[in-house]
C-alpha cells in the first residue's frame, strides 16, 4: 500500500505475551505483567519496527498505550526505540469482563466481541467501541502516523466495527501479541488498512 499525504495513520500493536494469555484467561482491566517471552517480544519488535520504518523512510509522531503495565511497557520500549513521544491513554484500556475476569476463554467466546447480558459487569461493546473512535479522532492527524499500544479484546472489538479496505484478508484470525493493524483516517472515515501484520514484516506489507 501507498501512504497517502491526506490522510492520518494508527498502528494498533497488541501488548506482549502474559502467562495468562498462555493460559487463556480472560485478563480485562487485572494488572498482569510481561512474562519472559512477552519482554522478548517487545524487544524484538521494537528493533523490527525500528528497521522497517528506517529502510521505508517513515517517521511515527507518537506513542500512545493503556495504563495497565503489559501495554505500557511494551509502548514504553517501542517508542524509546523509535525515538518518539510516549504517553497513556485510558481509552486504551482493555475492556472490562466483569465477573469473568481471569476465566477461560477461546477465540470464538460470546464476551469477547459481543454484549451478554448475563454477565455482571461486562462493558458494553458500544463504548469499547466509543472511546477507541474517540481516541483517533482526536489523536490521528492528517500527515502524520502513530502508534497506539493495547489489548487483544478491545482491538478485535473495535475492529469489528470499522470499515476494510480489500486488502484485508485474514481477518478472521487471532491477533498475535506484538502485531498490528493498520488504519488510516481522512478526518471523516476510519478504514482498516492491514490486520494482524507481523513488525518483522511491515516492510513486506507495505
Amino acid at each position: 500500500m501507498n501512504f497517502d499525504e491526506n490522510k492520518g495513520y494508527v498502528f494498533f500493536i497488541r501488548h506482549g505475551q502474559t502467562d495468562w494469555n498462555l493460559k487463556k484467561l480472560l485478563q480485562g482491566r487485572d494488572e498482569i505483567p510481561l512474562n519472559e517471552i512477552g519482554l522478548s517480544q517487545t524487544d524484538e519488535a521494537s528493533y523490527a519496527l525500528k528497521n522497517a520504518f528506517c529502510r521505508l523512510g517513515l517517521k511515527i509522531d507518537k506513542t500512545f498505550a493503556s495504563p495497565l503495565s503489559r501495554a505500557k511497557v511494551t509502548g514504553e520500549k517501542i517508542s524509546e526505540a523509535l525515538g518518539c513521544p510516549f504517553s497513556t491513554d485510558e481509552r486504551l484500556i482493555e475492556r472490562d469482563f466483569g465477573e469473568i475476569s481471569g476465566k477461560p476463554y477461546t477465540f470464538g467466546s460470546p464476551a469477547i466481541l459481543h454484549d451478554v447480558p448475563e454477565i455482571k459487569g461486562l462493558e458494553p461493546t458500544k463504548d469499547v467501541i466509543s472511546r477507541v473512535d474517540s481516541f483517533v479522532r482526536e489523536n490521528v492527524k492528517i500527515g502524520e502516523k502513530i502508534i497506539a499500544v493495547t489489548h487483544g479484546s478491545v482491538t478485535r472489538v473495535f475492529a469489528e466495527a470499522q470499515k476494510k479496505a480489500p486488502c484485508v484478508d485474514n481477518f478472521d484470525t487471532v491477533l498475535s501479541n506484538c502485531h498490528m493493524v493498520l488504519y488510516s483516517y481522512n478526518g471523516d472515515e476510519i478504514i482498516m488498512e492491514g490486520y494482524n501484520i507481523s513488525p518483522s514484516d511491515l516492510d513486506k506489507f507495505i
